[in-house]
């Protein structure tokens, strides 16, 4: 009998070792047996792994050094899989506690979402995947070979403080994006509610988008609308207080017209300024597909007041 490796844990080992042997089992032939032998002293869980059989011609302890990579391997998998959602809610409740469970659930998943965006967005994303396991497993193999075990709480809690520091300023990154996408539907909601108590005071407005944030509005007949409230501004006080953005969502709720036709380039489309306007007035908002009229105006190339068509 050789032992391949003693892990220990405060949480179940069950799904652990399952996989563990199935790993085993497919690189084991005839003339091997394997055995798993599990226990639970009412705090700590533990597995461990025993060679109980070998083929004649082959060394048990040379097998267990190649079988103690492998159980290694799927450690590493099981921490990165079902370990680090616990730790991350771990950290969120001990710091920011005051959040309530769907809060805390949605910043977790966030978090992982961080993560997984952090290694994608990595120049060299597949060194940097890789090298995140392998300097795991490389840990691990270091006290599984000298002590053949290991406790994973204990692992983590010295071996990996690297990576569970990562892991907490992915939920403080968590937080402040929360925090922030509940500021801006709060927001939303307002205009939303400023838009419903407006009257409606036209029945469509056409917004023509040029570079650089700057824009004018013209009703059906191609009149401009609500020139009153940008001629109290001097082009630098707009420039300096108050954002082309902010100005266009201020006077498209205060004509709170009944549909809006927005005449832009698709590249400008996806603007925060766009998303806005959208999230407040939803099947009011409507994109041109790309007129001529409203690409000449784009561009900056006609001056004069035209009739815009209803149908562009």
């Amino acid at each position: 009998m050789s032992e391949i490796v003693t892990i220990g844990a405060s949480r179940n080992l069950d799904v652990l070792g399952q996989k563990i042997m199935r790993e085993i089992g497919a690189l084991t032939g005839e003339g091997w047996k394997i055995e798993l032998v599990k226990s639970f002293d009412g705090k700590n869980h533990q597995l461990q792994c025993l060679i109980e059989e070998v083929p004649e011609d082959e060394k048990s302890e040379e097998i267990a050094l190649i079988l103690q990579q492998y159980t290694a391997r799927q450690i590493t998998e099981w921490i990165l899989d079902d370990w680090e959602k616990a730790l991350l809610n771990k950290y969120l409740k001990t710091k920011y506690y005051y959040f309530s469970e769907s809060e805390k659930k949605n910043i977790t998943d966030k978090a992982r979402k961080i993560l997984q965006q952090e290694e994608e967005t990595s120049k060299d994303y597949i060194i940097y995947r890789v090298g995140r396991n392998e300097r795991i497993l490389e840990r691990l193999l270091d006290v599984m070979i000298l002590n053949k075990e290991v406790h994973i709480d204990g692992f983590i809690r010295f071996r990996l403080k690297d990576y569970v520091k990562s892991l907490c300023e992915a939920v403080d990154l968590a937080v402040d994006e929360y925090m922030m996408e509940k500021e801006y539907n709060e927001f939303v909601r307002l205009l939303k509610y400023f838009l419903e108590i407006q009257d409606t005071r036209i029945p469509l407005i056409h917004v023509f988008l040029r570079s650089g944030g700057q824009f004018y509005l013209v009703d059906n007949a191609g009149n401009p609308v609500s020139q009153d409230l940008m001629e109290g501004l001097q082009e630098e006080e707009v420039d300096q207080y108050i954002s082309h953005d902010d100005l266009l969502i201020s006077s498209l709720i205060t004509v709170a017209p009944e549909q809006v036709l927005i005449h832009a380039p698709e590249s400008e489309q996806s603007s925060e300024a766009l998303n806005t306007i959208k999230a407040v007035f939803g099947d009011r908002l409507h994109y041109c597909p790309g007129c001529e009229r409203c690409m000449t105006a784009i561009k900056g190339r006609e001056r004069e007041v035209w009739v815009v068509n209803p149908s562009t």
